[in-house]
């Protein structure tokens, strides 16, 4: 290593020298030797010790491979646990209210009932009960995901829609004013879906009002659209309802907009 290190050092003296060599030829008629730098430098590097050169070049290679370290830290965070004790622990005394797509952190055993409150077929216009139910379990941060069933219920109309999912915001804020409000967007469903049922199409307009009501009430509007890019082997054969393999990385975007 010294002795590859040392050589490395002479090669580098030695092009330096060349370098000022040429550049100075024209210049150089006349002049004493005080007036090369390059050598002048050279000289000084003979001197030095190779064992100090070596702890300096030590000493930068590991500077470097902690600046490395920090960049890489900061690119990729760290992973979480997704296991189902992990998920379940960090969700903490929040609840989630959904629909059928919402049951699927039942059916797979993500979560339990003291932290899920899922109806099939939920509604925002008949989601009052269900969302009383998740109230007195007394949350520190309530979730709520519907707008599924009311893409039919509502035949695309989604200020129809929006009326009704205020109504339910404004009973919640009735009673629990200071209590953190997180609404999940639709999840994206597969053509076929669409292809049976035309009102599943206006998903997007539903997700833009709804995004619309937040921005006005100031609630987090989750949107975890992104998650199921490319993954329709994810989806089950209705072309709407969700594997297992969703809902960790649904519950962890849910954890992290809510910084559980």
């Amino acid at each position: 290593m010294a002795q590859s290190r040392k050589g490395a050092l002479y090669l580098l003296l030695a092009a330096a020298l060349l370098g000022g060599y040429i550049l100075n030829l024209e210049e150089s008629r006349g002049q004493s030797k005080e007036e090369f730098p390059a050598i002048d430098w050279i000289k000084a590097q003979e001197q030095t010790d190779v064992g100090e050169i070596e702890q300096a070049l030590l000493a930068r290679d590991q500077e470097e491979a902690k600046a490395q370290q920090q960049e890489t830290a900061m690119e990729e965070p760290e992973k979480k646990p997704m296991d189902k004790q992990s998920l379940r622990k960090r969700l903490g005394s929040a609840v989630i209210v959904g629909d059928s797509v919402v049951e699927g952190f039942l059916d797979y055993e993500f979560l339990e009932s003291d932290c899920v409150i899922a109806e099939k077929g939920l509604r925002a216009d008949t989601a009052a009960e269900e969302i009383r139910k998740a109230l007195d379990l007394s949350p520190t941060q309530l979730f709520l995901s519907m707008g599924l069933n009311d893409l039919e219920y509502c035949r695309g109309d989604s200020e129809r829609f929006i009326r009704y999912y205020r109504q339910r915001i404004s009973e919640i804020r009735g009673d629990y004013p200071e209590l953190p409000i997180y609404i999940n967007g639709i999840l994206p469903m597969l053509p076929e879906a669409v292809e049976k049922k035309a009102e599943l199409g206006q998903a997007d307009a539903f997700n833009e009002a709804l995004r619309q009501m937040c921005e006005e009430l100031e609630i987090t509007f989750i949107d975890s659209g992104d998650l199921l890019e490319g993954k329709e082997d994810w989806y089950q054969k209705d072309a709407i309802h969700l594997k297992s393999q969703f809902y960790p990385l649904w519950l962890n975007r849910m954890e992290e907009t809510a910084g559980l």
